[in-house]
């Protein structure tokens, strides 16, 4: 279906900045072609420009041009000065709120009389409607609260707006463009708004809607039938960045638009056009005025006269005049670049149906979807469809992945799109099946508010993942974000329900768990130091997440925020006293060696601990910190330890356990070789190769047991155990973050082991180990574990 049309060589020349990634958010914002920018800035360079309300010629060479420029604009769209009027705002959501401001309901109203003294009603008893499609942007939502309080509104849904709107019976042609409305001796005037295109699924609605509304098609389902005046106005900001919108053939009211969504610069520039023949004698109420905008004005008395011209009449202060110059060159680049924008459309809607067809059809091993589609259409005609792709993503066991984690991994790979509602939040509730009761729960007792990081509530997405095409894109886009996330999320072994059989305490005995190895994280968040046997205290392993790297501001920084942390190798030398670190197995960088005892000498400082409290520590001085800074590139940077041990004050600590310290959430985190073994065959099930080892490390425990024919995950059930004379406790299994999808050994990102766990989810989490306390009665005896030791698994009970 794609038409093989070849933009490497225009990416590669205008928009050389993009480099390898992979652009897919042309509905959030166009790009800006390196040309466009140049011609900008030497006209810029090369004009004088004044500000033109003043007087002198830079002030009158810029008021011709800007009256050029709102001509080019119209001309784009296929009408002249003689059918609308350019207001220019900061953007499309201002041009819909002037509608909404200064739009008459009452055409009986005095100011509107005065204005317009050829205007004659007569009472027909009637009330005012706003009408609006589900399906629109949250600025359309917010016209409504401008409405009279006595309004109608009428929130339409997809299916009832194509039922009223398509009816054949309003669908003639009034050839008076006056007297085109079914209800001309009305006193009452209605509003009628809705989007060209949908910005949450690329569904274009039909512009003949414009005519059928005016003809009365929605005054069916006013209460009580009652007639009015209709009036549209249309908000084109998705439809006109890939598709042509032709003023001469349709004729709305009002039409919304922001430049930088058809041409990526300027931004914080909009327009509403307004149709001079019918929109332009509604929008009346206008009592604020400023610079400009006024033929006369007295400062002692209540009197100013409005200037006739519409846009001068609304466009208060100085229009930001040089970016209405990089209008007229984002024109001209559009035009030179994308060519026509019925081929701009054609070309975006092929590789949207492209993208479309290809994640339709996914499954999983076990057949079920690898994504779940939102669409109004079948992607197969380009005036139904725009380049717009909205979806989730399902595990094998038909489980939502979180739009976080697509965005996460999309990052990782270079790919830019947008995850959410995109401020259109009736689409995102009608497509994901929201009820009002839902959405009301999810904020009051859930907290999720728009744009917030909670993207499921009970396992349910609150949004989805959007991809968007421009005249930039190309097919390779699509395909690498197709591969990407197929690599990622597809599972193609058959997923089954994950089925211990029933292991008793005594059979644990002849499985002979053992100790295989022990690791201590000096430092949090760094590198791991692997040992054949190390002493406890009642915090944990000596010395396990005794210092923290901070940031200037005193706040802990851990490898979320910098991965390169991995790469700082810690060695304690328990006879010398010794701390040494060494970065990346750098051997012509020197290492730092420090004291594992705090210097008194040394100021002290205070580190907040990345969840929410804070522990005191000693600052281990400016040699550490500088080498820090500079092997992670990160300026600033202090070594605290964590001098908190035994704090009697609990207020001081918040919710803290002083016999943490840094540690996450518990003293020890235990691991499996059996659970790490299954996992690897899991990931070598999507050909992921990827060693032992490094999945070893990634997983960051203290302790790792292995033994005769124990399956994986067996250790979810352990309740209490004795490592060589040692008793410890279960406190919870150890849910994972994103944090495991860092190798240890590169700091790369890598996202497929998060990935898998989250397949196969115990307790309804991505676990992997469990976290381990010492029994309270132990914790005062000193003690070593050892490489070797027996494990005794000592459950009150068969698991």
């Amino acid at each position: 279906m794609y038409s093989k049309i070849n933009t490497s060589d225009l990416i590669k020349k205008e928009f050389g900045r993009l480099k390898e990634t992979c652009y897919l958010d042309h509905g959030g914002s166009a790009l800006y072609a390196d040309s466009q920018i140049n011609n900008v800035m030497n006209d810029f360079k090369t004009n004088l420009y004044g500000n033109p309300h003043s007087s002198g010629d830079p002030s009158a060479t810029i008021g011709k041009l800007i009256n050029n420029i709102r001509f080019k604009i119209l001309k784009h769209f296929n009408t002249g000065p003689e059918q609308y009027s350019v207001i220019f705002t900061s953007g499309a959501t201002a041009a819909l709120k002037t509608v909404a401001e200064y739009f008459t309901w009452d055409t009986n109203d005095n100011q509107l009389n005065n204005d317009n003294k050829g205007f004659q009603s007569t009472n027909c008893n009637s009330s005012c409607t706003f009408a609006y499609t589900q399906d629109n942007h949250t600025s359309v939502l917010g016209m409504r609260e401008l409405a009279p309080p006595t309004a109608n509104l009428l929130c339409l849904t997809r299916d009832k707006a194509h039922k009223a709107l398509n009816d054949r019976r309003f669908s003639f042609e009034i050839k008076n463009d006056i007297g085109n409305n079914s209800s001309n001796n009305c006193s009452r005037n209605s509003l009628f708004a809705y989007p060209a295109q949908s910005n949450f699924t690329g569904t274009k609605y039909p512009l003949k809607w414009i005519e059928t509304c005016r003809h009365g098609a929605l005054d069916q389902y006013v209460e009580n039938n009652v007639k009015s005046r209709w009036y549209v106005v249309l908000d084109a900001a998705s439809y006109v960045s890939t598709d042509h919108l032709d003023l001469g053939r349709y004729t709305p009211d009002f039409v919304a638009i922001s430049f930088y969504k058809m041409f990526g610069y300027p931004t914080g520039l909009g327009a509403l056009l307004v149709r001079n023949c019918t929109g332009a004698s509604v929008l009346r109420h206008k009592k604020y005025f400023g610079g400009g905008t006024v033929e006369v004005v007295l400062a002692r008395n209540r009197h100013h006269v409005f200037k006739k011209n519409l846009h001068e009449k609304f466009e208060d202060g100085t229009i930001d005049f040089l970016s209405v110059i990089a209008v007229g060159h984002g024109l001209d680049t559009l035009r030179a670049l994308a060519g026509p924008m019925r081929a701009v459309a054609k070309r975006t809607f092929e590789l949207a149906a492209y993208l479309f067809d290809r994640m339709a059809g996914t499954r999983h091993g076990n057949g079920r979807p690898v994504f779940r589609m939102y669409a109004d259409t079948a992607y197969q005609r380009e005036d139904t469809q725009g380049g717009v792709v909205n979806f989730n993503v399902l595990r094998a066991n038909g489980e939502y992945v979180g739009y976080n984690e697509v965005k996460h991994l999309s990052d990782t790979h270079g790919i830019v799109l947008r995850v959410g509602c995109f401020c259109n939040p009736g689409a995102c509730q009608a497509h994901l099946g929201h009820t009002d009761q839902d959405l009301r729960r999810n904020q009051e007792v859930v907290g999720h508010v728009c744009g917030d990081h909670i993207d499921l509530v009970d396992g349910l997405p609150t949004g989805s993942v959007r991809v968007s095409f421009g005249y930039q894109s190309s097919k390779s886009d699509a395909d690498k974000l197709y591969n990407t996330l197929v690599i990622q999320f597809r599972q193609k072994s058959s997923v089954k329900p994950f089925d211990h059989q029933q292991i008793f305490v005594d059979e644990y005995d002849k499985m002979d768990l053992r100790v295989t190895r022990l690791f201590v994280y000096p430092i949090k968040s760094c590198g791991a130091f692997e040992t054949d046997q190390w002493p406890l205290e009642p915090y944990g392993f000596l010395y396990d997440r005794n210092w923290a790297v901070v940031s200037e501001s005193g706040v802990c920084i851990t490898q979320l925020e910098e991965p390169k942390l991995c790469l700082v190798s810690p060695n304690i030398d328990l006879q010398k006293g010794t701390l040494t670190l060494k970065y990346a197995d750098n051997d012509d960088e020197l290492p730092m060696t420090l004291s594992l005892d705090a210097n008194d000498k040394n100021v002290k400082k205070s580190g907040k601990i990345c969840w929410g409290g804070s522990i005191e520590g000693t600052d281990c001085g400016d040699e550490v910190a500088d080498w820090l800074s500079w092997n992670l590139d990160k300026p600033g940077l202090r070594l605290i330890k964590c001098t908190g041990r035994n704090p009697p004050d609990h207020n001081k600590y918040g919710n803290l356990d002083p016999k943490v310290l840094a540690a996450n959430q518990c003293q020890y985190l235990l691991m499996t070789v059996s659970t790490l073994k299954w996992l690897q065959q899991e990931m070598k099930n999507d050909i992921t190769d990827i060693d032992e080892d490094n999945l070893l490390f990634r997983f960051r425990g203290n302790i790792v047991i292995s033994g005769n024919n124990l399956p994986a995950y067996a250790e979810l059930s352990w309740e209490n155990l004795d490592i060589g004379g040692v008793k410890f406790r279960l406190d919870s299994v150890c849910e994972r973050c994103r944090m495991v999808n860092i190798d240890q050994g590169t700091s790369e990102k890598y996202q497929k082991p998060l990935s898998v766990l989250a397949q196969h989810k115990r307790q309804g989490k991505s676990v992997f180990g469990i976290y381990l306390k010492r029994d309270d009665h132990e914790t005062h005896k000193i003690c070593e574990i050892r490489v070797g030791q027996q494990c005794t698994v000592l459950n009150d009970k068969n698991t």
